[in-house]
C-alpha cells in the first residue's frame, strides 16, 4: 500500500472496531513490521486526542497547534516524517469537521466528502439541501452566483430552492441535470447514472440528446457510461430514496413488497408476513417513523 492507502486504512479501522474483518486485517499488517505498530500508535495517539478539539469553527493552523500540545514532545519529535504529519492531518481533519472539506485552488471550487458510513447533509449559499450516501463526494461554486455542484462519485438527493432567475446545475459523470427549483436524486454507479424526480421537473442532457422528467409516474432515467444512452426504465421507485427524505409510501402494494422494503430501510434481516398475508395489498405512509413504531402500524394495517 502507498502512504495514502495506509493512512486510510488505519482510518478505517479505527472508525470501525467491531468488525472483525478489518480487525483481522490491522493486526495481521502490524505483524509484518515494527514500523508499522509504530505509526499505528502514532496515529491512534493522534485520533484519541482530537477527538477532544471543538468541530466547529475550524482552522487547521490552530487546531494543529493545539492537538500538538496534547502529544508527547519525544513522540512527535522523533517519528514524525513530513508524509505522516500529513497522514495525521488527515486524521485531525476527519474528526473535527466530520468529513472532508477542501478548497480547489484556480476556479474556486468547495469540495466535500461524507465520512465513511455515515448519511450526511449539507446546506448550500442559496439554502438548498444536498443530502449525501456514505463515500459520496461533490463539489460547488465558492461564491454560488452560478448555482453549480459537481457530483464527483456516490449518491446525493438534493431539495432545490426555486429561483426563476438561476437554474440550478448538477453534473454527474457525462450527464447534466438542470433545475429551477425541485427535489430529486443522482446516483452515480461504475456503469451508469441515475436520476429521480421527487418533486417538480428537471431535464436530463447527455451526449446531445435531451429527457425531461417529473415527479409521478416515469420519473426515472439512467444514462449509460459506454454509450451515453439516456434510457428510461418503468417502474415504482417511490422510496428509493427514503434513506435522504425518510418517507416510505405504499399504495396498493402488496404486503410481502413493503414488508422487504421496511426491512432494507430500518437494516433488519427481515420483516416477517405470515404466508396467507403475504399478497395482501395495502396502503401505508410513514414519515420519520421510529422502527418499532413503523411495525406496530405495519402490522395493524395487515389486521384489517
Amino acid at each position: 500500500m502507498n502512504n495514502n492507502d495506509i493512512t486510510g486504512f488505519i482510518i478505517d479501522c479505527l472508525t470501525d472496531p467491531g468488525n472483525r474483518d478489518k480487525q483481522a486485517a490491522l493486526n495481521k499488517w502490524l505483524e509484518e513490521s515494527e514500523e508499522n505498530q509504530h505509526l499505528y500508535a502514532e496515529l491512534k495517539q493522534l485520533w484519541i486526542a482530537a477527538a477532544a478539539i471543538p468541530p466547529m469553527p475550524f482552522n487547521v493552523d490552530e487546531g494543529w497547534q493545539e492537538l500538538s500540545e496534547q502529544m508527547a514532545p519525544a513522540a512527535r519529535v522523533k517519528r514524525m516524517s513530513p508524509w505522516k504529519i500529513v497522514a495525521a492531518a488527515a486524521v485531525l481533519l476527519f474528526l473535527a469537521a466530520g468529513g472532508w472539506w477542501w478548497q480547489t485552488s484556480g476556479d474556486d471550487w468547495i469540495t466535500y466528502a461524507t465520512p465513511t458510513g455515515d448519511i450526511d447533509s449539507i446546506t448550500l449559499p442559496d439554502s438548498s439541501m444536498i443530502h449525501m450516501k456514505a463515500g459520496t463526494v461533490l463539489a460547488y461554486r465558492k461564491l454560488f452566483k452560478e448555482r453549480e455542484v459537481k457530483l464527483l462519485q456516490g449518491e446525493a438527493y438534493f431539495d432545490v430552492v426555486k429561483d426563476p432567475q438561476r437554474q440550478f446545475l448538477v453534473t454527474a459523470d457525462k450527464s447534466t441535470v438542470k433545475v429551477l427549483g425541485t427535489a430529486f436524486n443522482v446516483r452515480i454507479e461504475s456503469t451508469f447514472t441515475e436520476v429521480i424526480v421527487f418533486e417538480g421537473k428537471i431535464s436530463l442532457h447527455s451526449g446531445g440528446k435531451k429527457l425531461v422528467l417529473s415527479s409521478g409516474s416515469g420519473n426515472l432515467a439512467t444514462v449509460s457510461r459506454n454509450d451515453d444512452e439516456i434510457r428510461h426504465p418503468i417502474g415504482n421507485y417511490s422510496n428509493q430514496c427514503a434513506w435522504a427524505t425518510n418517507d416510505l409510501v405504499f399504495e396498493n402494494e402488496e404486503a410481502e413488497n413493503v414488508a422487504s422494503v421496511l426491512a432494507a430501510h430500518y437494516h433488519l434481516s427481515e420483516v416477517k408476513v405470515v404466508e396467507n398475508l403475504r399478497h395482501k395489498r395495502i396502503t401505508l405512509r410513514l414519515h420519520n417513523t421510529p422502527q418499532d413504531e413503523a411495525l406496530e402500524i405495519f402490522a395493524a394495517v395487515l389486521d384489517q
